[in-house]
């Protein structure tokens, strides 16, 4: 007969503590959706890890150090490439659980993970869970839950970076922000602590790119920029703006240079809507 572990009453944070993590934790669907014991083990087996500003939770090439759950401040998560660069993969906020892959395949760590400002994250040590889950097996469905979870939200960007102008990223990269990555969809919030930096490096465009394109949603009355913040006034608008289709092309009349062909400034010959001339496609 399988041996079960049950978190004893030492294991377990004082109630005071237990109860104000369980209330952090469960903003977060996947949370929310793990059976009792489970949640149990994560709130046994861990202990609170605070962070100063700029301090490195785990760095790229590090061994598996376990799951965290971040409680209190903001998480970048990042990589430098081969060039020096430093693109952010994501800003994390509090309730958001992370590092189930190194956890899960043994691998090491794919990214840095460095606070924006003072945090606290919530680290459930890896070889107590792993024995936990060795016996009660069923639960690692929902270890997997929470990467595959996140692999679609993966396809999803993957899909939204090959099509659409920069303020429609923008709009898209805050939408799902704002629904805890897709965990988060029926409690979203209202903003987010991102610099237009960190927003760029996300996007891999420049700071002034996506300065003007904040620009166009504040002008939308979709958002609020201040300093370090991107507020929300209204979820309406700028869902239309992770929507909104490019501007229809003038119809061409009758004997006008779009009828003929032709480009409207130079005259010179229409290609897939490019104004061809000597020197190659303009720049758009």
């Amino acid at each position: 007969m399988a041996r079960t572990i049950t978190p004893s009453a030492a294991d377990l944070p004082t109630r005071t503590t237990f109860d104000a993590l369980r209330a952090i934790m469960q903003r977060d669907a996947w949370f929310r959706g793990c059976a009792p014991e489970l949640q149990d083990a994560l709130l046994a087996y861990g202990r609170e890890r605070r962070l100063v500003p700029g301090e490195r939770l785990f760095s790229q090439g590090e061994p598996d150090g376990g799951l965290y759950a971040l409680t209190t401040g903001s998480l970048t998560v990042e990589s430098v490439d081969a060039e020096g660069q430093m693109p952010v993969l994501v800003v994390l906020g509090p309730g958001h659980w992370f590092g189930e892959l190194s956890f899960t395949d043994g691998l090491p760590r794919s990214h840095d993970a460095v606070a924006d400002v003072a945090s606290t994250v919530w680290h459930v040590d890896r070889h107590r869970l792993h024995d936990w889950l060795e016996l009660h097996p069923g639960h690692w469905r929902d270890i997997a839950r929470l990467a595959v979870g996140k692999l679609r939200v993966v396809y999803q960007v993957v899909d939204e970076e090959m099509r659409g102008p920069l303020t429609q990223r923008v709009a898209r990269r805050l939408w799902l922000a704002l629904q805890g990555w897709g965990w988060r969809r029926d409690a979203p919030q209202c903003e987010v602590r991102w610099s237009q930096s960190q927003l760029a490096r996300m996007l891999g465009t420049s700071r002034g790119s996506v300065n003007r394109a904040l620009g166009e949603l504040q002008g939308l009355g979709a958002v609020r920029v201040r300093y370090g913040v991107i507020e929300v006034v209204d979820l309406v608008r700028l869902r239309n703006a992770c929507d909104a289709k490019p501007p229809a092309r003038p119809t061409p009349q009758a004997g006008s240079r779009l009828d003929a062909g032709l480009a409207p400034q130079t005259g010179m010959p229409l290609v897939r809507g490019l104004s061809v001339t000597r020197r190659g496609p303009k720049r758009q």
